[in-house]
Order: C-alpha cells, then sequence, then structure tokens
C-alpha cells in the first residue's frame, strides 16, 4: 500500500513530464547515459573543457608521434631545432 504523499509526488512527477518531457527520467541509469552522451557531444565542439589527457590525444598526440618517429630515424646533430621545425611545417593549423 502506497503512503498518499507517496502517490501525489509520482502523479505530480509524470504531469510534469507530460508537460515538460526535458523534465528529468524515471530510470535514474537513463538520466545517467543521457548526460554522459551530452558532455561528450559538448566536449567535442570545446576541447578546452576535456580532461588533459583526452586533449592532448585528440589534438596533438598523432602529430608529435610522428614527430618521434622521424627524429629518431634522422638523429640530427640538434634534435630540438628539428623537432621545432617538424612541428612547424607540418602544423595541420598553419595559415597557408
Amino acid at each position: 500500500m502506497e503512503d498518499q504523499a507517496e502517490v501525489v509526488t509520482k502523479t505530480k512527477t509524470k504531469t510534469l513530464r507530460a508537460l515538460d518531457p526535458e523534465s528529468g527520467y524515471d530510470d535514474p541509469q537513463e538520466g545517467l547515459r543521457a548526460e554522459e552522451i551530452a558532455l561528450r557531444l559538448n566536449n567535442k565542439l570545446n576541447p578546452k573543457v576535456l580532461p588533459t589527457r583526452e586533449y592532448l590525444d585528440s589534438e596533438v598526440s598523432e602529430l608529435l608521434m610522428k614527430a618521434l618517429h622521424d627524429l629518431d630515424q634522422v638523429r640530427p646533430e640538434n634534435p630540438v631545432e628539428f623537432f621545432a621545425y617538424y612541428l612547424l611545417k607540418h602544423n595541420p593549423n598553419a595559415q597557408a
């Protein structure tokens, strides 16, 4: 047997959801999944909110790994200068 206050609360919740479907989820797990998806979408749009590791993986890791690979293959006398030049030359965001 349900308490009368509990029945009123459930009825109000259903009424609110009928009026505003964005007011929440009946299943808390579904709400958490929806929140995670929304955060992932927001992070793709704004890289400044990404955690450090995710930001570096998505923005610079591939170029850095290629630069380090070439640095290892060439083994120049001035590795820092070689590395800096490589990054500048292969920068995908460089203005042409």
